[in-house]
């Protein structure tokens, strides 16, 4: 049996420089923490403990799909760009020391190492906390490789629920949980119109995909969207920017 503990850190790092090579950079908000930061390294919080598997197989099927997605990535991880290769690093001036100083990291006469200290910021007036406004999360717009790659799940769900006729959340679970989607992914919401309704948290490395997936007829209708990278939001709370049942099968 091979180890998992090589196994998770090779698929982590193969969808990570797919993902990056090909969707572009998203900017992700000051002080938030992506939600494939500890989604990609293991279970979501409240995974049971034989749930490690299932996940290691989602993150080769969310390997597999994204590089059908960027078929130029490049294999390896590439390496990162010398500072001076950045936009405006070559402008940036170079720092100036006085007659006695060092540069930080540097002896000075003495033997010491100099530790620079930033200058104290002007004291400001104190306002009143009145504690953080909660925001409701709203769907995001997926673009490059995450467009494909929802489409292509989205199509891949809809291919392994047809002539089903689910007509319950447990039978729903089942047979995602049958197509490689772990169960700690699969995320129940209110019935539409009687009809079992299911989100996907497909969200990895930092990553925006879900799917939304409700029972319709012998099938399902399925479309993916965008819900914020970080892991305090949950796909449940993601506002759509329409409802459900305005979807084609």
């Amino acid at each position: 049996m091979r180890s998992t503990s090589f196994l998770k850190p090779a698929l982590v790092v193969a969808l990570g420089c797919v993902v990056l090579s090909g969707c572009g950079t998203q900017n992700a908000g000051a002080g938030r923490s992506p939600a494939g930061g500890t989604v990609a390294a293991a279970p979501p919080s409240g995974a049971p403990p034989g749930d490690d598997d299932a996940e290691l197989r989602f993150l080769a099927l969310m390997t597999r799909t994204a590089q059908g997605c960027a078929p130029d990535a490049p294999e390896g991880g590439g390496s990162a760009p010398a500072p001076e290769d950045l936009p405006g690093g070559e402008d940036a001036p170079a720092p100036r020391y006085g007659p006695g100083e060092t540069p930080p990291g540097v002896p000075n006469a003495d033997g010491e190492i100099p530790v620079p200290l930033d200058d104290p910021a002007p004291p400001g007036p104190i306002r009143e906390s009145t504690g953080p406004t909660p925001v409701e999360p709203v769907e995001e717009v997926l673009t490059g490789v995450e467009e494909c790659d929802g489409g292509k799940h989205a199509e891949r769900v809809r291919e392994g629920f047809g002539n089903t006729g689910t007509t319950d959340y447990r039978a729903m679970r089942e047979r995602l949980t049958d197509l490689g989607y772990p169960a700690s992914r699969i995320h129940r919401m209110p019935d539409r119109a009687g009809a079992p309704r299911v989100r996907l948290d497909l969200r990895v490395m930092g990553g925006h995909l879900a799917l939304e997936v409700i029972a319709a007829g012998r099938g399902v209708i399925v479309e993916a969207f965008g819900a914020p990278e970080t892991e305090d939001v949950k796909v449940t709370d993601v506002r759509r920017e329409r409802e459900p049942d305005t979807l084609t099968s």
